[in-house]
């Protein structure tokens, strides 16, 4: 007997119950049903909560499983299984997307068949014609303003001897951890594609840490767990635990917090064109990008109808704003060195 992607679905819940355990790959979907990778922590629940209703509503009844998984994870796995890809719609940073796009794996958006794409400016447009940004996220120094009482200043601080013991990291396999390396070399008298002085300078901060988070979801909630007082992460973050009253703030370095811009695009073979359209029309949607933007989400839109309000506000007036006066790192400089970074990292940063 052959199974086909949709067949393999109707073998039963207990078999979906396996694949969400590890035990299988992912199963075919049924109609009107595609697969969204996010990432862990709040992107996973912001999305969760904000686009998956929107989505059944928009396209009558569609609706979105979210896999929350780092980049690094996504490119291998779609390529194992071309034919039929275990994702629909992929998030990928910038500088994951370069290799993304060289591995042959997504589609180009169809510009002419969408309608949120208009609202879309100029500067979030890909130039190859992939998939637009859909938010931009950025990273800066997370405290918790009862142990810290001045806040930080400069990513320097976070080797301060009296944070031993309490300072959080990530690794590379993230683009969090990729951009505070990049800053810390910067800052040592490195580059964007010389990190031997970040390394060097990591070596010297390990024993102010407590933890090394396996990604920046994780990092965020070593706060709530009252582990570590002080780490790099990403805006959202901190403020979505914020919102849920954890004892922590955010705060710019005085060289500029780091601007990741994020795009969902289109892999190749998915399920459902149509559906997977009408999710990306629906993540640019002003409605949707309004509801993101919102607390506890305060997620940076793209979108040029949706203004900044509440906490966002306490960054940038506006998503204009927050990229002309921070930093925007050149990931087609560094992309290609990241999996020796990554294998490095993992081998000489241990605790």
């Amino acid at each position: 007997m052959q199974f086909t992607r949709r067949s393999l679905l109707t073998m039963g819940s207990a078999a979906m119950a396996m694949g969400a355990l590890g035990g299988l790959p992912r199963l075919a979907h049924a109609a009107g049903s595609i697969v969204a990778t996010t990432y862990p922590g709040s992107f996973d629940e912001a999305f969760k909560t904000v686009v998956g209703p929107a989505l059944g509503k928009a396209s009558g009844g569609g609706s979105v499983s979210f896999s929350p998984l780092l980049n690094v994870d996504q490119i291998g796995k779609i390529q194992a299984s071309r034919n039929a890809p275990p994702f629909d719609v992929v998030l990928f940073d910038e500088g994951p997307l370069i290799p993304a796009i060289e591995a042959d794996i997504l589609e180009k958006f169809p510009v002419e068949k969408s309608k949120s794409f208009a609202n879309i400016p100029a500067a979030f447009r890909h130039p190859a014609g992939y998939a637009p940004v859909i938010t931009v996220q950025l990273i800066g120094i997370a405290y918790n303003p009862k142990k810290i009482k001045t806040p930080p200043t400069s990513w320097e601080d976070l080797w301060k001897p009296e944070y031993k013991g309490r300072v959080g990291i990530t690794g590379m396999g993230s683009s969090l951890g990729t951009a505070f390396m990049v800053e810390i070399a910067k800052l040592h008298g490195g580059s964007e594609t010389n990190l031997d002085p970040a390394f060097a300078a990591i070596q010297k901060l390990l024993p102010n840490v407590g933890a090394i988070a396996p990604s920046p979801g994780a990092l965020a909630a070593l706060f709530q767990q009252g582990e570590i007082d002080i780490a790099f992460n990403y805006f959202n973050n901190v403020a979505l635990l914020a919102a849920k009253g954890v004892d922590i703030a955010f705060a710019k370095p005085k060289s500029g917090a780091v601007v990741v811009r994020t795009s969902a695009q289109i892999v190749k073979n998915n399920q459902d064109p149509k559906l997977v359209l009408d999710y990306l029309d629906t993540v640019m949607s002003t409605e949707v990008q309004k509801g993101l933007e919102a607390s506890p989400w305060v997620m940076m839109p793209t979108n040029k109808n949706v203004p900044l309000t509440g906490a966002n506000l306490t960054v940038a007036k506006s998503v204009e704003d927050m990229v002309a006066n921070n930093v925007l790192l050149d990931w087609t400089k560094f992309q290609k060195m990241r999996g020796e970074w990554i294998t490095r990292f993992n081998k000489d940063v241990k605790l």
